[in-house]
């Protein structure tokens, strides 16, 4: 059961794909290959300042994105994970007519390349780099540039530190617990439509959940329920070689449960979704924030030995 007990995440503050929190492929065989495709839809229509929801629903953003991500296992101790996406950002604003002022953007979202050593059993520790494969330049069609987040990528290199596994409890061995901590240094992006520079805010995220599994005759289910706490930096801007300060109304802290459940037609396969809803949020100013998140996808493990136990 420990092969799928992963979630998935995205903040309302950041461009591009929720990556931070899609990183980190449960341990494997060595020799075995993990393969993960899901579709993530995140919509943000709960405008706030601080703690306060304020009585507004004039604007909505909505991240539509397809996450593919593949890991191979080396030996007992290493392995080696790339992720990718293709991303849809989406923003609709009510005007005081009443009409709605609509923008999208597509594009391949940037890629995350990550190393990883299992320290003991089901835990591992892993250290990455974000690459910029997205395009962080797009512009409306008056040819007005868009704003940082609703670009397909960052325009910056990130280092990426992540920990995670989990443990069967005594009382029940087909119930985990699971854990997984990622920390997100953000790069510069030096080229911010060629006048400024801007680097996103530094990202932390802690995620610790249950997941327990049940066999109704020939099916097999795996319900679990998770935590995340989030915590973002706000971004900073630098204009005309000035000093980096502050971009308003970016970065806060968030708290989501995510209840979840998957489908594992064969020990090589599972079929999840999950909904994620947040139940406590402060941000800087006034910003959207996060109003539901469903994701659905699959997973598979092709395995060089028929023998699934992990020791």
């Amino acid at each position: 059961m420990v092969a799928f007990q992963k979630g998935y995440s995205q903040g309302c503050c950041s461009g591009g794909v929720p990556m931070s929190a899609n990183v980190g492929l449960p341990v494997s065989d060595a020799g075995s290959w993990q393969f993960s495709v899901n579709y993530d839809v995140n919509v943000l229509s709960t405008l706030k300042n601080g703690t306060e929801i304020l009585d507004d629903d004039r604007q909505k953003r909505t991240t539509h994105s397809v996450l593919a991500q593949v890991g191979y296992t080396l030996n007992n101790r290493f392995s080696l994970e790339l992720f990718t996406s293709f991303v849809r950002q989406e923003r609709k604003i009510k005007q005081l007519n009443q009409q709605y002022d609509f923008i999208a953007t597509n594009g391949l979202g940037d890629a995350i390349f990550l190393a990883k050593y299992r320290l003991y059993k089901n835990f591992q520790i892993g250290l990455g780099t974000k690459v910029p494969t997205g395009t962080s330049n797009k512009k409306d069609n008056r040819g007005i540039p868009l704003g940082a987040d609703l670009q397909p990528g960052s325009g910056a290199w990130d280092l990426v530190y992540w920990a995670g596994g989990g443990a069967a409890l005594p009382f029940r061995k087909s119930m985990f617990l699971n854990i997984s901590t990622i920390y997100r240094s953000t790069g510069v992006n030096d080229n911010f439509f060629g006048d400024s520079k801007y680097k996103f805010g530094d990202e932390f995220q802690s995620t610790i959940g249950i997941a327990d599994r049940f066999v109704l005759g020939s099916i097999t289910l795996d319900p679990s329920l998770s935590v995340k706490y989030r915590k973002a930096n706000p971004d900073k801007r630098n204009v005309d070689k000035t000093d980096f300060v502050n971009f308003g109304s970016t970065g806060g802290e968030w708290v989501f449960i995510r209840p979840a459940i998957s489908y594992n037609p064969s020990p090589s396969i599972a079929i999840q979704s999950n909904i994620e809803l947040p139940v406590y949020a402060n941000l800087n100013d006034t910003q959207v924030s996060p109003t539901y998140r469903i994701n659905i996808g699959v997973t598979f493990i092709l395995k060089r030995k028929n023998d699934f136990k992990i020791d």
